[in-house]
């Protein structure tokens, strides 16, 4: 999501600059954006961000979905998080604008979390499932770098739950199973968010002021089972979430190892609302649960973006062309 945003920043003609910072080269192919190689894990972010002058921060690189442990999770979203909010605070910081994207799980998923969850639900001080933990402790960061920074627009996203359309998501790989594990006399609903629209709710925040925290997702809800029928799968029932490690087991011995954050997620759901955000932002995410999950199965049908290393380096290869070429004109 990070490579689709600065691809979408570029064409803007009022940013003068794009800089992106990850620890593995970029997935997509980009113009104008100056990418380095760096660690939100390690505190050398203040330079950088002083040092190139940065006027707005986008922050995606916070685990909500995938299969990474409890420890680098925590690094991740927590340290990784507090070392970037560090590196934007202070009265001589040129950051006015910081986004954050967050989950839709910091809700939670278990059996007395909402049935619609708004932004002002107050969540449980803890739960047993570690992602949803360091998320709020994440965003608690997050509300405390604003109140001692004013001056700063502060913007939270909490993102729905993706498939994946380049990339699946172990949801979205979840949907592809020949037979689809479900946690028997359960059927919960089911909320998605379309790839595009994510990457569109992050573009929006970060050209204009939306401070404040916002769910984002789309319309509509789909059962379990009304999914899965869609999908064209046949489902295997395994034994009740009460006893999730022996669940998870089932799936994982057909070669799918299922996270205990979409676990939970597959037997209780997590449905949100998105008011605030149509008020806001006056958007609403224009994919719908069901156009997102069979326009995912549908996939194959389109051509794949181009990426990998040989987009990364011939990207780099055109910027320095570009820089040697403005030089010499200079001289």
């Amino acid at each position: 999501m990070g490579g689709e945003l600065a691809h979408r920043l570029e064409s803007r003609d009022d940013v003068a600059a794009v800089y992106g910072l990850d620890i593995e080269d970029p997935k997509v192919a980009l113009d104008r954006t100056e990418f380095v190689h760096a660690d939100t894990r390690h505190s050398l972010l203040t330079k950088l961000v002083r040092g190139l002058s940065v006027d707005t921060v986008v922050h995606c690189a916070v685990l909500t979905e995938g299969r990474a442990g409890a420890r680098t999770v925590h690094e991740t979203n927590v340290i990784g998080t507090m070392n970037l909010l560090a590196a934007c605070s202070g009265a001589d910081s040129p950051v006015r604008r910081v986004v954050v994207k967050s989950s839709v799980a910091v809700y939670g998923c278990e059996p007395y979390a909402p049935s619609y969850a708004r932004e002002s639900h107050e969540e449980s001080a803890q739960t047993r499932e570690f992602l949803a933990n360091d998320l709020r402790e994440m965003e608690q960061l997050v509300s405390d770098f604003q109140v001692r920074n004013g001056s700063t627009t502060v913007t939270l996203l909490r993102l729905g739950h993706r498939l994946g359309f380049q990339y699946p998501t172990p949801l979205g790989e979840y949907f592809l199973l020949s037979r689809v594990p479900t946690f028997h006399g359960f059927d919960p609903r089911l909320q998605l968010l379309h790839d595009d629209d994510a990457v569109e709710a992050l573009y929006r925040a970060a050209a204009a002021d939306h401070g404040g925290v916002f769910n984002v997702a789309g319309d509509g809800v789909l059962l379990l089972s009304q999914a899965i029928r869609l999908a064209g799968r046949r489902q295997l029932p395994v034994l009740l979430p009460f006893w999730r490690g022996l669940a998870r087991a089932g799936p994982r011995a057909t070669g799918y190892d299922l996270p205990a954050s979409i676990a939970d997620f597959l037997a209780y759901g997590c449905v949100v609302d998105i008011d605030l955000l149509e008020r806001e932002f006056g958007w609403r995410p224009p994919h719908t649960t069901r156009e997102t999950l069979l326009q995912f199965l549908g996939r194959g049908e389109s051509e794949p973006l181009s990426t990998g290393p040989q987009e990364y380096e011939l990207s780099q290869y055109l910027q320095r062309r570009r820089r040697l070429a403005a030089g010499s004109r200079r001289a």
